[in-house]
């Protein structure tokens, strides 16, 4: 086992025909018609559309006319890159293993579709390893996603950190599925380029609050549109941390109305909890905590183990078809180290299935 998985491992536990164009979009008294080749949808797949935003995973984004290449060409400059939910900088991502945190994924989906009011974020929160950016992979990833339209930003302290981007990178996100939503931030750049380089609250005010509160008529009112934070507590700026989570939850007290449901993922970092304990802020979330050590969390880490490591003895030369590998004993002792961390489980399942290193049955002894 390469010494820096070994010692973290002690340490941490002594996605047919392309769809019809998508037109009529109203700004102010004009109404702007595009008729499009290929181009926006030519890769897209799981695609659906509703009123005036198109959700699905889209391979390429082209449009038609030469001003709004430029500008979202522009637009794109200002991103966190990689930091969507299907970037390449992120594959694969991190995902639920089949048959897991299926009670978790259940309680955040039922979330997303009941919650009214001002009560509008569920902060899914854990220490690290647990699965938190599996899990919120995993509901950008769901077929029955309750909601119009997703967008994302999953931070990384590899590079992806940048939490002065946010908003832009969620405007793009918009943007790209929303042609009112993009012509409405389009006319606001060319009247003030420089709120590209603005602050966050005014980014906010200007991308998130105008189009979806005062401006809501030109989208027509979406349904409910889910915006993804992961990674909250990796962004670079500990004060653009708590910048960002009181502009969100700001913004579900005084505008209960929104069509925007929250989904965020964090550490349990004292300067983040310190926000969700506001009396003022208590009202507008839901707590999803990620157990280290829950029976639940226990279960679905066995789960994954006993899996992997079947697949492990099927792909390899070294098990005839009567191997009773591991010894449930051992199995046991490996289940009992790795908790309900499946950062620690993963690790190990990759090391137990390098062929490159040596046998399964060695190097799962060396665990």
């Amino acid at each position: 086992m390469p010494a820096f998985s070994f010692n973290w491992l002690r340490s941490r536990r002594s996605r047919s025909k392309s769809p019809k164009p998508f037109l009529a979009a109203a700004c102010d008294n004009t109404v702007v018609s595009s008729s499009r080749g290929p181009g926006m949808f030519n890769q897209a797949h799981n695609l659906s559309a509703t009123g005036n935003f198109i959700d699905g995973n889209v391979g390429s984004i082209t449009y038609i006319s030469t001003t709004s290449d430029h500008f979202m060409e522009k637009l794109l400059e200002k991103t966190i890159p990689g930091a969507v939910s299907n970037s390449s900088a992120r594959y694969p991502p991190p995902r639920c293993h089949p048959g897991t945190r299926l009670a978790v994924l259940e309680r955040c989906l039922h979330f997303i579709t009941n919650c009214t009011g001002k009560r509008k974020i569920r902060w899914v929160v854990g220490f690290a390893g647990v699965g938190k950016s599996a899990i919120m992979q995993s509901v950008a990833d769901s077929p029955n996603l309750p909601v119009t339209c997703h967008v994302s930003v999953f931070f990384s302290i590899n590079g992806r950190d940048d939490g002065t981007k946010a908003i832009i990178t969620l405007c793009y996100q918009l943007a790209a599925k929303s042609e009112p939503y993009r012509l409405f931030i389009e006319r606001e750049v060319a009247r003030d380029p420089s709120l590209l380089q603005s602050s966050m609250p005014v980014q906010f005010e200007k991308f998130i609050i105008e189009p979806f509160i005062h401006k809501s008529q030109l989208l027509h009112s979406p349904e409910r549109i889910l915006i993804i934070i992961d990674g909250l507590d990796e962004c670079k700026n500990l004060r653009t941390q708590q910048e960002l989570l009181r502009l969100i939850s700001d913004f579900c007290i005084t505008y209960p109305s929104s069509p925007l449901v929250w989904l965020i993922a964090s550490r349990p970092e004292s300067h983040i909890t310190s926000i969700f304990a506001r009396a003022d802020v208590m009202p507008v979330y839901e707590k999803e905590e990620i157990q280290e050590d829950s029976d639940e969390g226990r279960a679905d880490v066995e789960k994954f183990l006993r899996e992997k490591l079947e697949e492990i003895k099927g792909g390899s030369n070294s098990f005839d078809s009567h191997s009773t590998w591991p010894e449930e004993k051992d199995f046991w002792k490996l289940a009992e180290a790795a908790g309900g961390l499946f950062a620690y489980a993963d690790t190990v399942i990759k090391y137990i299935g390098d062929l490159n290193v040596g046998s399964p049955v060695s190097q799962f002894s060396d665990v």
